[in-house]
């Protein structure tokens, strides 16, 4: 039986190798595109868990993921945090979205520095960090390695954000907190809300009573909510509306993808291969065997399909890294696992119908095909 689905696939090389492509691009689709996700997912938390705190605060309702949502703080909450018991150090941070050079929207943060007491230490691989005290040092700003590669920034370089230019100071170890940071107070000032902050690490003074004080801080602070940094991973991927929708809808255009390249290829060599059948058919082959035959054929082109998509998504994920050094693209086991399911089910699926046609064909009418 295996010699004969190889030669069907032999006979007819460049409709099995379009076959094999689809499949494999279809795995590739689920591949780069869920570990495109999964990647922003797990640096967004690496970012934020490397700052250091403990719990950062918002306003009641805000999104989590910074920067989604436009909702502030007032000032005066700062304060209050701070003087709340078991407190030891707040830092307060305003997130902008900057627009640099004409290219996307960049993750910036304007700090004080507070910004250190909670834990954070930025690592300068160039330059030095922002100077919070000289008038003339108002429009500075650090980048990180990943933002300063991708754009071909240094230090000494001068960048235009709200219409404002602004001079690289330092270039900092990427994996902490934003793409740019600058002047709290100067940030808050251009953009018009000199009094607002969008969120406020905090650093505990016990760190095993944690869960505590951020229940604490929500009770004693009206329209305020707080997250624990050691469990936002799990709730960044938890409060994401739609992310499972998203990934069940992707799941479903792959299975149907797979289902339709596979149900079409298989249904025209049914037709081409009719006298075949009918000859294979008048030698003894049962309705099992010649159904076996065509699904295990499908089969093959799927599991060679899957293969190559694997190796496609890969050496898809390295190139866009490569071109663009701000993406993440993480592969887990478990999705290439289900990429890989869902390319074999499509695959099943559709060489079905056409195994039991080519099945129920009456050997007498497929011997007279021509």
């Amino acid at each position: 039986m295996l010699s004969l689905v190889r030669a069907n696939i032999f006979q007819r090389k460049t409709r099995a190798a379009i076959t094999i492509l689809a499949v494999a691009i279809e795995v590739t689709a689920v591949l780069v595109i869920v570990g495109l996700t999964n990647g922003t997912l797990a640096e967004v938390a690496g970012r934020l868990q490397a700052v250091g705190a403990d719990i950062f605060v918002q306003p009641a309702g805000s999104s989590a993921i910074l920067g989604l949502s436009s909702m502030t703080l007032r000032e005066a909450i700062v304060d209050r945090l701070q003087e709340t018991e078991g407190v030891e150090a707040v830092a307060p941070i305003y997130i902008w979205s900057a627009l640099v050079g004409g290219g996307a929207p960049v993750n910036t943060w304007g700090i004080d520095p507070r910004f250190e007491h909670v834990g954070a230490h930025l690592t300068y691989l160039d330059g030095r960090g922002l100077d919070f005290n000289s008038p003339s040092a108002a429009r500075e700003m650090v980048i990180d390695r990943r933002f300063a590669d991708s754009n071909g920034f240094g230090v000494g370089d001068r960048i235009m954000m709200l219409a404002n230019e602004w001079e690289v100071v330092g270039v900092a170890r990427a994996g902490i907190g934003a793409r740019i940071y600058v002047r709290l107070s100067v940030l808050r000032e251009l953009v018009g809300l000199p009094t607002r902050v969008h969120l406020v690490f905090v650093k505990a003074e016990q760190l095993d009573r944690t869960g505590e004080l951020a229940s604490r801080i929500e009770a004693e602070i009206p329209g305020v909510q707080t997250t624990v940094l050691e469990e936002y991973s799990q709730t960044l991927g938890e409060n994401i509306a739609g992310l499972n929708a998203f990934r069940i809808a992707l799941s479903g255009i792959a299975v149907s993808l797979s289902f339709l390249v596979i149900l079409l290829a298989m249904y025209t060599s049914i037709i081409e291969r009719t006298r075949e059948i009918g000859i294979l058919k008048a030698l003894g082959g049962s309705k099992t065997y010649i159904v076996l035959t065509i699904m295990q054929e499908s089969m093959l082109l799927s599991l060679f399909g899957v293969i190559g998509g694997c190796g496609l998504g890969w050496l898809t994920a390295e190139m866009l890294m490569f071109f663009y050094p701000t993406l993440i693209i993480q592969f887990t086991l478990d999705w290439m696992i289900y990429a890989s399911a869902l390319g074999v089910l499509g695959g099943f699926l559709g060489s079905f119908y056409p195994a039991i046609r080519a099945a129920r064909q009456d050997p007498v009418s497929a011997l007279r095909e021509e």
